[in-house]
């Protein structure tokens, strides 16, 4: 993880700050608002919206920043998402520990390996790191048909499911690829010029409204787009669930590369600063969500008072929740949890000798 910073540092290109303070500003939005689609039917458009591309977005970039780390076979990386995933487990936990009024006859119990939440990036991201080592000698082009294939039969598997967050990892593997093979320079060659900004701007807006025109529509599809389970959930259009994955895909990369397009480059003090701090937004945001609607009751709050302008003021707790979870101390909690000491050479070669 980056070093925390209120100025732009040397090499960073400010660009991919930027698109990273987006993403995990939708993250924590989509993960707050999702709770009142019952209550505002528009929101369940712009929640269709956003999942059609943040987290497929957040793991392409995260894969364009891994080369090093899969080429140099860095398991320090795949061990500080592992601790990544255990403290995200840790904090929902405790909250609901705390949240739970009668712990001898209510106490709560979580479950280990078996993901339908936030901590499946994580662990995600372990499997990516890992397999993308042992994959990395085969050709591109190769993967990339052969891993699509792969999340587009994975619905298919009764027995795909949360176990492992096995059918998220199948399902946004390609995502994670195509972020390694490219370069960023390849990527801003393609999306730099004004008119890839402006007709990505386009698409963009065009893509918004569909969801928002068609919401009810698509609503029912929602989970669909987590890519969490079987087709089963597509009822009588199951069979047809390879098809629609690969659509998805489509969309998926046509609107990341969308939204990179209109992404400013320039280093914008706050934006770019969060960019860099994305990981401890990303542990700590969804325990404090459970907190702010089980104890807090933050739906209610929330629609009563701000009847209109409820979307915004959604808008604002996100923001306000992104900018207290980026702040030194919690970049630096993050880093000492997921970055352990190591032992020293010397006293490694020592405990070997017998």
């Amino acid at each position: 993880m980056s070093q925390p910073a209120t100025q732009p540092q040397k090499g960073r290109i400010a660009k991919w700050d930027n698109l990273k303070a987006v993403l995990i500003f939708l993250v924590v939005f989509a993960h707050l608002f999702r709770r009142i689609n019952d209550a505002r039917p528009v929101m369940a458009g712009v929640f269709f919206f956003i999942y059609l591309f943040h987290m497929p977005a957040f793991i392409f970039v995260s894969g364009l920043f891994s080369k090093s780390a899969v080429r140099k076979h860095n398991y320090d990386r795949v061990f500080s998402f592992f601790m990544v995933y255990l403290v995200t487990k840790f904090l929902i936990w405790f909250v609901r520990f705390l949240m739970t009024e009668d712990l001898a006859s209510d106490m709560p119990y979580t479950t280990l390996f078996q993901e339908i939440g936030v901590p499946w990036y994580g662990l995600a991201m372990c499997a990516f790191l890992l397999a993308t080592m042992f994959l990395d000698r085969y050709h591109p082009a190769y993967l990339m048909v052969a891993t699509i294939a792969l999340g587009c039969l994975a619905g298919y598997c009764k027995d795909v499911g949360t176990v492992g967050s096995l059918s998220r990892i199948l399902v946004f593997y390609p995502f994670f690829l195509a972020g390694y093979f490219l370069t960023p320079e390849q990527i801003l060659r393609v999306t730099e010029h004004w008119y890839s900004k402006l007709l990505a701007a386009a698409l963009l807006v065009a893509a918004c409204w569909l969801c928002l025109r068609y919401r009810d529509v698509l609503t029912p599809y929602s989970d669909f787009l987590k890519g969490r389970s079987d087709f089963s959930e597509l009822e009588e259009l199951a069979p047809y669930g390879g098809v629609f994955r690969l659509g998805l895909y489509a969309v998926g990369f046509l609107l990341i590369f969308c939204l990179i397009a209109v992404i400013p480059k320039i280093h914008i003090p706050v934006v770019s600063t969060v960019g860099q701090r994305t990981l401890p937004v990303y542990v700590f945001h969804y325990a404090l969500a459970n907190y702010l609607y089980t104890g807090f009751v933050l739906k209610d709050w929330v629609l009563d008072n701000f009847p209109n302008l409820y979307g915004l003021a959604y808008a604002v707790i996100a923001l306000l929740i992104v900018l207290l979870f980026s702040a030194r101390p919690f970049v630096w909690l993050v880093t000492k949890i997921t970055t352990p000491p190591l032992r020293k050479a010397t006293e490694q070669k020592g405990n070997g000798d017998v």
